[in-house]
């Protein structure tokens, strides 16, 4: 990342700047043939009977940061009276897999560690099933148990990438990263090349005292600036949504899912693309400050509804 970008990034990452840096990189995001006319409601109780299952991003609809967003637990707990399947589909991958659900029981909701996917088991599942053999290079901090991966790594948490890497690189986690980091990351990429596989695609996340840069952003500036192609875990990849799709199995059809996220780029995008329906929350999430028909304008990602909160 050139010293600019990299400032720039880390000063203006806020909505505006994230929902641009979205459009950029449209190119190696999933393709949206659906346009249509999204529809004001005042939440999900209005149009729950238009669905049988609830896929909720975390981040921006369920909790900001640490702080769950209020009438969110009970929302859910409604869904369930009604009979409706509720998943929640995130692109954390930091923490280790064990602890999502802890995580969820601490900020009120009740989903078991089966309704919870993350890309970072999506990843791991890749990485059983479909990786070629090798050592990896993680980014990621110590306390979030890469070793859960199950292949044979390196911790890479400061500056120092080691000089005789070989083999991939894993951006599991953006919480270590800085520009130090990622000037050292591309030169060791640059002079051995190697697949980078990408925990969470996104670019930003919102937190109770502001956005925080995500191993999305990394990744995808090191594919500008050495042209090599990350592959990415998660939404709005098609990965995240047919992990969605095996769980519900043949009892939910595509169009009967409803993906509900803050994101136009990943939620929406991926949802769409997936043949899902789609709700989008405009009052926690990353197109907070932003005015939200303005952004479906001149994206052209439209949801099917769009909901203050849930």
């Amino acid at each position: 990342m050139s010293q600019q970008a990299s400032t720039v990034a880390r000063e203006f990452a806020d909505a505006r700047w994230a929902f641009e840096r979205y459009e950029a990189i449209r190119p190696r995001l999933p393709t949206f043939d659906k346009p249509g006319l999204a529809q004001e409601r005042a939440d999900l109780g209005e149009i729950a009977d238009r669905f049988d299952a609830f896929v909720f991003d975390s981040f921006g609809v369920l909790n900001v940061g640490e702080v769950p967003i209020p009438g969110a637990a009970a929302r859910i707990a409604d869904l369930r009276r009604r009979g409706k399947k509720v998943l929640v589909l995130t692109n954390a991958a930091t923490a280790p897999l064990d602890t999502l659900p802890l995580k969820y029981a601490d900020l009120g909701f009740d989903f078991s560690a089966e309704e919870v996917i993350s890309s970072r088991a999506i990843l791991a599942t890749h990485l059983k099933q479909h990786a070629a053999p090798q050592p990896w290079s993680v980014i990621a901090p110590e306390a979030s148990n890469a070793a859960e991966l199950e292949v044979p790594f390196t911790l890479i948490e400061g500056a120092a990438v080691p000089e005789g890497r070989a083999g991939g690189v894993i951006l599991l986690s953006s919480q270590t990263m800085d520009d130090d980091l990622y000037v050292a990351l591309k030169a060791s990429l640059a002079s051995r090349p190697g697949p980078v596989l990408v925990g969470n695609p996104d670019l930003v996340a919102p937190r109770v005292e502001g956005y925080s840069l995500e191993p999305g952003t990394y990744a995808h500036q090191l594919a500008d600036d050495l042209g090599l192609e990350p592959e990415f875990f998660g939404k709005p990849y098609d990965n995240a949504f047919n992990a969605v799709s095996v769980h519900l199995g043949r009892t939910v059809q595509p169009h009967r899912i409803a993906m509900v996220g803050d994101t136009l780029h990943t939620d929406i995008l991926g949802g769409s693309a997936a043949g899902f329906g789609t709700i989008l929350v405009k009052n926690y999430g990353v197109l907070k400050s932003l005015d939200v028909t303005a952004c479906i304008e001149q994206s052209g990602i439209s949801p099917d509804y769009i909901v203050p909160q849930i």
